[in-house]
């Protein structure tokens, strides 16, 4: 059973971090730099996912604000998927079924995702918050706080999880963290050397 949960775990993840590369693919999209949104690199090992491809020539004419829709929109759907599935979690009765698992794990990977983002990829400016700092960096103070308020809602999840939950899911966000800042770390030093 084990198993079975860990693979429900890993399904939910890798659409969480899908759904953020499709984001993006959409403002790509918009900004005709991209044919196919919903068409973006998610490696079965998750790190350096990305929503290319993209043309390349277009992408480097966007200005600022452009990136900026660029790299808040992964972010935005993040919190658009878990905050509503977290609350609406958080104020019904449910059983602990596979499907319940599912979709515990799907908010609340999304919280971390955007809650990693918002915090420390502000604080130690990489990834998608590069994009925001160029464009209007006076915004990271209140996208921290509102990180931090995911974090709360991250933590009022664990505090309402079945019991048998509880530590897979610490587990799993700790190792999701520390994945995420490396990866993101990683990911923003190969761009600047690109």
């Amino acid at each position: 059973m084990t198993f079975l949960y860990f693979i429900v775990g890993y399904c939910a993840l890798y659409l969480v971090i899908w759904l953020h590369e499709v984001g993006h693919g959409i403002v790509y999209a918009k900004y005709k730099c991209k044919d196919n949104p919903f068409y973006v690199q998610v490696p079965f090992y998750l790190f350096f996912s990305t929503p290319m491809p993209i043309h390349e020539k277009r992408a480097e004419s966007l200005n600022s604000k452009q990136f900026f829709h660029v790299g808040i929109a992964g972010i935005i759907v993040n919190l658009i998927f878990g905050i509503p599935i977290s609350l609406v979690l958080l104020l019904i009765d449910y059983n602990t079924s596979i499907l319940v698992f599912f979709l515990y794990s799907f908010a609340l990977f999304h919280l971390v995702e955007a809650a990693t983002y918002l915090t420390i990829s502000n604080i130690f400016l990489s990834s998608d918050m590069i994009a925001i700092q160029n464009f209007k960096p006076g915004l990271r103070v209140p996208l921290f706080i509102l990180g931090t308020s995911v974090i709360v809602l991250i933590v009022i999840m664990l505090m309402n999880s079945p019991d048998n939950w509880t530590i897979g899911f610490i587990i799993s966000i700790i190792i999701l963290v520390l994945s995420m800042a490396i990866g993101r770390l990683i990911f923003s030093l190969k761009a600047k050397v690109k």
